[in-house]
């Protein structure tokens, strides 16, 4: 990829996600060194703007904080290039602070909501940091909630739709023949079913439990015992189905073992809402709040 290219596009991402990240510092130049050594030490020195260090820990924040584009940069190209936007996020902070731009009643109050906004999310992390669980509170748990973790039973089934019209009788009558025939029911599905997705995989529907479909679908489906077997015409709101049993999936539960990871985590989430509530409460005990506008607005 072009350089200039990279550069421009780098920057156009990176411009607005400065802000706030890095701190302003005293004015003064820019001295820039980049090593070729690949290996990412965290306190590697890789520039160094007006005596403040830029480290390889700082381009692995940045990359962080692009969440999944993050990935296009975590390369040696691509990685200079966000070295070369922290080192212009320095410059303009320097200049910055040297309009006094940081004495101004704006920066003041972006700075202010910063501060509180950091302190809160500290404080709520330090209020629930000791919450845990383990692996014999998520058995009980486990145990104790079987619905929550029994899958229910599923079919996997064709379909072919066909419109509820003065044609319809002839319609079903041709599928029905062509299907004692023997000609594929995908085949029939693709050259005559209303539903536009029959087109591309032959009314395959996949596999869905009871609560998915329309009812008249849905027990005509369920009735179906064997797989091949072959539903009699059913009418519902959208037209005539036709309905073909792949497979059946009976209602069986999940193993602990492949749960056991979200459940843990699903406990500690539990605990740690019920901590901050609790202290949320105390909060309001200890400091004044004045609520100037009712609670039941609708």
């Amino acid at each position: 990829m072009n350089r200039t290219f990279f550069k421009s596009v780098t920057a156009a991402v990176l411009i607005f996600a400065f802000a706030g990240v890095f701190g302003a510092a005293a004015s003064g130049a820019a001295d820039v060194a980049v090593s070729g050594d690949t290996a990412k030490d965290p306190e590697k020195i890789l520039a160094i703007v007006n005596g403040e260090a830029i480290k390889e820990k700082d381009v692995d924040k940045l990359i962080l904080m692009l969440g999944p584009q993050g990935a296009n940069y975590d390369n040696e190209q691509g990685r200079i290039a966000i070295l070369e936007e922290i080192v212009n996020s320095h410059l303009f902070a320097l200049e910055g602070a040297r309009k006094k731009l940081d004495e101004t009643p704006e920066f003041k109050e972006v700075l202010a909501d910063f501060t509180r906004q950091t302190l809160s999310r500290f404080a709520i992390e330090d209020a629930i940091k000791n919450e845990t669980s383990n692996e014999d509170e998520a058995k009980r748990f486990y145990e104790g909630s079987p619905e929550q973790f029994t899958q229910p039973e599923e079919i996997h089934a064709l379909h072919i739709l066909l419109a509820d019209d003065a044609t319809s009788a002839d319609k079903i009558a041709l599928v029905q023949s062509e299907l004692k025939k023997g000609t594929a029911f995908e085949d029939l599905a693709k050259a005559n079913s209303i539903d536009p997705s029959a087109v591309q995989n032959g009314g395959d529907l996949g596999f869905f439990s009871k609560g998915m479909m329309v009812p008249e679908f849905e027990n005509a489906a369920f009735a179906l015992e064997n797989p091949g077997d072959v539903s009699e015409p059913t009418r519902s709101q959208f037209g005539w189905h036709i309905i073909k049993l792949v497979e059946k999936r009976p209602e069986s539960v999940v193993p602990f073992d492949t749960v056991k990871g979200q459940i843990i985590q699903y406990l500690v989430n539990e605990k740690r809402g019920i901590e901050y509530q609790v202290r949320l409460t105390t909060l309001k005990d200890e400091y004044k709040v004045e609520m100037l506008v009712s609670a039941d607005v609708k």
